[in-house]
C-alpha cells in the first residue's frame, strides 16, 4: 500500500514538473518574441532617427542655400552700385582696342566716350588710361599725357603694363619697353604670380621686338639680387640643388653590361664612369634641345595679347572683398547648401592661387625640371637664360663629385679562377687558363674520393677475415671462428660498396666540373664582348669630361 502511495507521488512530481517545463518553454518563446519585437523596434528607431536628421540635415542646407541666394543677390547688387562703371569702363577699353584694330569708329566717338567715363569714374585706373588712349588715337599729345600720369598716380602697376601692351599692339617697340621697364620696377622678385612670368617669357624671347636701349636687361640681375639678399646662402643651394637633380641622371650600367657586373672585379669603376658619361650626354642633350628649339612666336603673341584684354577686364583691388563674397555664395548655391563642401572647394582655389605665386627663382627652376611634356619651350629657354650661372655651376661641382678612373684592365672572377684581360682579345687564352684551373681542381677531388683502404684491398682482407674464422670454428674455437667470420664478410660487403660509391662519386665530379667549364666559357666570351663593348663607349663619349658648362 505504501509503494503504491510512493509512486504516485512521484508520478505526480513528474507531471508536475513537465508542466512546468512546458511553461518555461512557452515562456522562452515568448520572450524570443518579445525581443524580437524589441530589435525590430529599435531599428524603426534608428530609420526614424536617421530620416530625422536627414530631413533636418536639408532643412537646414534649404535655409543656407536660400540665406546664400538672397546674400547673393545684395552682394550684386552692392557691386553694381559701387562699381558698376567699372565693367563699363572695362567694356569700352575692349571695345576701342577692337574697334581700332579694325578701324570701324570714329575718332571723335571714342574721345566723347572715354571722356565721359573719366567723368563719371572718379577713381579708377583705367579711365585715364582710357582717355590717354583716346587722345593718343587722335594725336592730342598733351591730353594723352596728362591722363597718363593720373592713371600711373591711381595705381602705376596696372597703368604701366596696359600701356606697354598697348604699344606693343602698335609696334612703338621703344615707347613699349619705356612701359614694360616700368612696369618690371614694380615687381617684387619673391613674389611673382603665373601673369607676370608670361611677360617675363615675352620680353625674353623678343615678342616685344628689340630693347636696343637696354631698359629692361638689368631688372633680370636685380631680381636675382633680391633673392640672394634675403638668403646668405643662395648661391650655395642653388649649386647644390642643380648638382644633386643632376645626379639623378645616373643610369645603372650594370643593365647594359651584366656579364660585367657578375663577374668583373673593377665593375664599380666601370659603373661609375659610364654613368657619369651617360648622364652628362642626357644632360647635355636636353639643354641643347631647349637651346636649340624654335619658339612659336605667334603664339605667344596671341597669349600677350589675351592677357592684355584679362587685365583690362580684371578687379580693381577694392572690388575683391565683394568678389570674394560672391565666389563663396556661388560655391554655397553649387553645393545645394553644403558650408564646408564649399568652403573647401574656395580654400582650394586660393591654395593653387598662392602655390603659382613664388620668387622667381623657385618659378624657373621649376619650369626646368618639369619633364612632363607639358611646359612650352619658351618658358624654358627664358628660366635657362636666367639660371644659367647657377645651372654650369651645378654641372661642374656634379662632374667633380666620385670621379673615378676608367680601368685600363679588368680582372675577371669565376668560381675561385681569376684573368686579366686589356684589350678584350685574350678569350682563347683565358679560356685555356680557366680549364687547367678547374682540370687541377678536379683531379684533387677526385683524388679525395678515392683517398683512404682501396676497395680492393679491403675485399681481399675480408676474405683473408673469412678463412681465418673458418679455421678457427673447425679447430673447435667456435665464437672466435664466428667473429672473425662475421668481421670478415663485412669487409667484403663494405669493401663492394666503397667500390660503387667511388665510381657514382667520380661520375658526379666530372659531371660538374664539364658544367662549370662550360658555363665559366660563356661567361669569359660574354665579359670580353661587354668589356670591348664598354671601352669603346668610354672611349667616344669621354670628351664630355672635358664640357665647362650646358647652359
Amino acid at each position: 500500500m505504501s509503494n503504491n502511495v510512493v509512486s504516485a507521488s512521484l508520478s505526480g512530481v513528474v507531471s508536475a514538473i513537465a508542466r512546468l517545463s512546458g511553461q518555461i518553454s512557452a515562456i522562452d518563446s515568448k520572450v524570443d518574441s518579445v525581443s524580437s519585437q524589441v530589435y525590430e523596434v529599435k531599428s524603426d528607431l534608428e530609420r526614424l532617427r536617421s530620416d530625422f536628421l536627414d530631413m533636418m540635415e536639408e532643412q537646414r542646407r534649404a535655409s543656407v542655400l536660400e540665406q546664400a541666394t538672397a546674400e547673393l543677390v545684395s552682394v550684386r547688387q552692392e557691386m553694381e552700385r559701387k562699381f558698376g562703371n567699372y565693367g563699363v569702363v572695362r567694356n569700352t577699353m575692349v571695345g576701342i582696342l577692337q574697334a581700332t584694330d579694325a578701324a570701324l569708329v570714329r575718332k571723335a566717338t571714342i574721345s566723347t566716350v572715354s571722356e565721359e567715363l573719366m567723368i563719371s569714374t572718379p577713381d579708377y585706373w583705367l579711365a585715364p588710361v582710357l582717355v590717354a588712349l583716346a587722345a593718343w588715337i587722335n594725336n592730342n599729345r598733351d591730353l594723352a599725357e596728362r591722363a597718363i600720369r593720373e592713371a600711373v598716380r591711381r595705381d602705376n602697376e596696372h597703368a604701366s603694363l596696359v600701356m606697354a601692351l598697348v604699344c606693343r599692339r602698335n609696334h612703338r617697340t621703344a615707347t613699349c619697353y619705356e612701359w614694360l621697364a616700368r612696369y618690371f620696377s614694380t615687381q617684387n622678385a619673391a613674389r611673382i604670380d603665373s601673369d607676370s612670368m608670361v611677360y617675363i617669357d615675352a620680353y625674353v624671347n623678343g615678342i616685344f621686338g628689340t630693347d636696343e636701349k637696354h631698359l629692361c636687361d638689368d631688372f633680370m640681375a636685380q631680381w636675382i639680387d633680391q633673392i640672394k639678399s634675403s638668403a646668405p646662402d643662395f648661391d650655395d643651394r642653388q649649386v647644390d640643388n642643380w648638382a644633386e637633380y643632376f645626379r639623378t641622371y645616373y643610369a645603372d650600367e650594370g643593365s647594359k653590361y651584366p656579364a660585367l657586373r657578375d663577374v668583373v672585379k673593377e665593375f664599380g669603376y666601370i659603373d661609375k664612369y659610364l654613368g657619369k658619361l651617360d648622364a652628362i650626354s642626357q644632360i647635355s642633350g636636353q639643354f641643347s634641345s631647349i637651346q636649340k628649339s624654335e619658339v612659336n612666336a605667334q603664339s605667344l603673341e596671341e597669349q600677350v595679347d589675351r592677357h592684355l584684354m584679362d587685365l583690362v577686364n580684371s578687379d580693381d583691388p577694392k572690388e575683391r572683398q565683394l568678389r570674394a563674397q560672391e565666389e563663396y555664395l556661388l560655391a554655397v548655391k553649387a553645393c545645394q547648401g553644403d558650408i564646408d563642401r564649399a568652403r573647401r572647394i574656395v580654400n582650394e582655389r586660393d591654395t593653387e592661387k598662392r602655390r603659382q605665386t613664388m620668387n622667381i627663382v623657385e618659378q624657373m627652376v621649376r619650369v626646368v625640371k618639369d619633364g612632363s611634356g607639358k611646359t612650352e619651350v619658351y618658358k624654358k629657354k627664358t628660366a635657362v637664360r636666367f639660371l644659367s650661372p647657377y645651372i654650369n655651376r651645378g654641372f661642374s661641382k656634379f662632374k667633380g663629385d666620385d670621379a673615378a678612373a676608367f680601368p685600363d684592365k679588368i680582372t675577371l672572377e669565376i668560381n675561385g679562377w681569376t684573368g686579366t684581360s686589356s684589350a678584350g682579345d685574350e678569350g682563347e687564352a683565358l679560356r685555356q687558363s680557366y680549364a687547367a684551373f678547374l682540370a687541377q681542381r678536379k683531379s684533387a677531388e677526385l683524388a679525395q674520393a678515392t683517398s683512404g683502404l682501396n676497395s680492393k684491398s679491403m675485399k681481399m682482407a675480408g676474405l683473408v677475415a673469412l678463412a681465418a674464422g673458418i679455421v678457427l670454428f673447425l679447430l673447435r674455437l667456435s665464437l672466435p671462428g664466428i667473429i672473425v667470420m662475421v668481421a670478415g664478410g663485412g669487409l667484403v660487403l663494405y669493401g663492394k660498396e666503397t667500390e660503387r660509391h667511388r665510381v657514382k662519386s667520380a661520375e658526379e665530379i666530372e659531371a660538374r666540373y664539364a658544367k662549370l667549364l662550360d658555363e665559366g666559357s660563356t661567361e669569359i666570351g660574354l665579359a670580353l664582348t661587354q668589356w670591348q663593348r664598354a671601352r669603346s663607349s668610354a672611349e667616344e663619349l669621354r670628351g664630355l669630361l672635358d664640357m665647362k658648362s650646358v647652359a
